[in-house]
């Protein structure tokens, strides 16, 4: 890895620690093609993922969106911050927290950690598929590989589990407004 690389590299993770530990609204901007941009509030950082409280375009808390480290290119503070943090208060949302018991140290420990408290994930492969996430309750996490049952956008439950290779992960979504509704509206799958 060249200098400039390892210099930005650099500017990127101390952006990152230094709004986890001010709770600044920031803008993350990653690598990866068509990715969305996200706004929110950094909640924990880990070497290999983050994790943010994101707002959306009511100015309310709408869940946590985990994204891998290494994919964050830019991180920018939001003129609104002072705003946002008010009407979050407003709203008895501020400070945003972490879940409990959120693991960050790999991927596997990540997904089960959050399975252990949210009974829908959204998992992203955007490099692979992109503009495309796959909602689901976990079944199962395997060395390479993590199974789960989806749950379509009409809110019925696929009979048979997916597998999804752990390395194409970059972004795991979970309880924001739609998981939520979703979760509510399916219920529990039946059994198979």
């Amino acid at each position: 890895m060249g200098r400039s690389k390892v210099r930005a590299r650099a500017l990127v993770a101390f952006r990152l620690d230094r709004a986890l530990r001010e709770r600044r609204l920031v803008l993350l901007r990653r690598r990866i093609d068509r990715a969305d941009k996200l706004t929110g509030y950094v909640v924990m950082l880990a070497d290999s993922w983050l994790l943010m409280a994101v707002t959306d375009d009511g100015i309310r808390l709408n869940g946590f969106v985990a994204v891998r480290s290494a994919d964050v290119v830019a991180v920018k503070r939001r003129p609104t911050d002072g705003f946002v943090g008010k009407a979050l208060a407003l709203q008895g949302t501020w400070p945003p927290t972490a879940p409990p018991d959120v693991d960050l140290t790999d991927i596997r420990k990540l997904i089960t950690s959050v399975a252990e408290h949210f009974s829908l994930v959204s998992l992203h492969l955007e490099k692979a598929i992109p503009d495309v996430c796959f909602i689901g309750r976990l079944v199962g996490v395997r060395e390479r590989s993590v199974a789960i049952r989806e749950v379509s956008p009409r809110a019925t439950w696929d009979r048979e589990p997916t597998k999804w290779p752990l390395r194409k992960i970059t972004r795991i979504d979970f309880g924001g407004a739609y998981e939520n509704a979703l979760s509510t509206v399916a219920g529990d799958p039946p059994p198979r």
